[in-house]
């Protein structure tokens, strides 16, 4: 059940030392909270120091796109675009994020950070040990945040990446309404609202990388609680697993962040020429080797010509069956017609 509405106060806390694997993290933090942490208090940290702290810097020598490839455990989505490609993946710390949450900035040096591969038992160390520091029980919370898009919303916002002592959701279902009628699908993301909260007097130009909370007694435990892990929809419950054309091309054989991927080519985040995106369409369909041969035209008023002709209609009955798919994938529709010899598809945009 939940508990009522109270007032919620936010309080940046001062904190301008360079955060390094040498520095006692829990042993600073718990001398800045000494004079303000109260029972029920919840203390929002931004990853970044942490990952400092744990000296999770990058490799020397390993290029961007393959860090991202190692800290994920699958690909949502990819686009090419003028720097490389930018990938949406399920990263090894649990988010489904651009880039699998690796960052420079603030970092101190040229470095990339890394972001904790679990980051619920990493907030676990950090509230046990203030509490230790302290000489307290552990009547507070501590939630680890990172910043992240959302599907169908712009701007960043920042989340929860981990949390201990925190009861991370609010589930009303069951509860009546104002009018009476129970709620069927209402579960609060508590865990999310309060980092995204914390945000607002954290950030990274002002270097303030923590930030307390008081008024959410009713959401403390004084357990460390289930964390933020399960707060990550995997399973049936992720609808979006892949993105569109990652969904189309994987169903061909092409998943996204493989060898195969780049081989055939990736969607660009810019708009694309006609012949381009059919050219790729047909890479996808040949992905079979199936012994078909294909010309395509120059583009023309009428759209793009492509030609496929050979010798085993079963062939190329599963070439033209595949290449539709791949034209969908691309936002592409083709009319064909059959001769003696092959079929040919009319490409329009």
């Amino acid at each position: 059940m939940t508990a009522p509405p109270q007032p919620v106060s936010i309080r940046p806390v001062g904190f301008d030392a360079e955060v390094t694997p040498a520095m006692d993290l829990p042993a600073v933090l718990g001398d800045l909270l000494r004079p303000a942490l109260s029972p029920g208090d919840v203390v929002v940290v931004t990853s970044k120091i942490v990952s400092k702290w744990l000296g999770l810097f990058a490799p020397v020598g390993v290029e961007r796109p393959d860090l991202v490839l190692q800290q994920s455990d699958s690909v949502v989505a990819e686009r090419a675009n003028d720097s490389g490609t930018t990938r949406v993946v399920q990263a090894v710390a649990g988010p489904v994020m651009a880039g699998a949450g690796i960052d420079a900035s603030n970092s101190g040096d040229d470095r990339l950070l890394l972001l904790p591969r679990d980051p619920d038992d990493v907030a676990r160390r950090v509230r046990h040990e203030i509490a230790e520091i302290l000489q307290r029980p552990t009547d507070f919370a501590v939630v680890l945040s990172d910043t992240s898009g959302r599907a169908w919303r712009g701007g960043l916002t920042d989340f929860a990446l981990g949390a201990a002592g925190l009861r991370p959701v609010d589930d009303l279902r069951g509860l009546p309404d104002t009018a009476g009628r129970d709620l069927a699908v209402t579960v609060r993301n508590i865990a999310d609202e309060v980092a995204s909260a914390a945000d607002l007097v954290k950030g990274k130009i002002d270097r303030v990388p923590v930030a307390l909370l008081s008024g959410l007694e009713s959401f403390v435990t004084v357990d460390d609680g289930p964390g933020a892990a399960g707060l990550v929809r995997t399973g049936p419950s992720d609808w979006f697993a892949l993105g569109r054309a990652e969904a189309v091309r994987a169903a061909l054989g092409v998943a996204p962040g493989t060898p195969l991927s780049a081989e055939v080519g990736i969607e660009s985040v810019a708009p694309e020429p006609l012949p381009d995106r059919v050219a790729r369409a047909v890479r996808v369909a040949l992905t079979a080797a199936d012994r078909v041969d294909v010309d395509q035209s120059a583009p023309s008023d009428d759209g793009v010509v492509i030609r496929l002709e050979g010798s085993d209609p079963v062939a190329l009955g599963r070439v033209w069956a595949r290449l539709e798919v791949a034209l969908a994938g691309e936002r592409l529709t083709g009319v064909a017609a059959r001769d003696a010899n092959g079929v040919c598809l009319t490409v329009r945009d």
